[in-house]
């Protein structure tokens, strides 16, 4: 199982409090759909969404981003180089109790 590290704080919390995250990456995966292992969290599944073309692609999901602020999100998918990278859906999968 491939692994998929989150190393800003918020979107893991994200992720762990809500059971579900919106992320972007620098990289597509070569799959629509996997499962992948999240340090702390356990098994998830992650849906590639799709490519994102700018801030307003990725205005919607800013509630389940970890984030307040879509300005705040996107600073740091800049700082992560990810700006013309792809939308993810991670769901962490029942019976992680974490």
């Amino acid at each position: 199982m491939n692994k998929m590290k989150f190393d800003v704080k918020c979107v893991k919390d994200c992720l762990k409090n809500n059971g579900r995250v919106f992320t972007v990456r620098s990289w597509g995966g070569s799959a629509q759909e996997s499962v992948v292992e999240v340090e702390g969290i356990g098994a998830c599944d992650k849906y590639r969404i799709g490519r994102v073309s700018g801030i307003k692609s990725i205005e919607r999901y800013v509630k389940l981003s970890g984030f307040r602020y879509v300005d705040e999100w996107w600073n740091a998918i800049a700082r992560f180089g990810a700006n013309d990278g792809y939308l993810f859906l991670v769901v962490k999968k029942r019976g992680n109790h974490v």
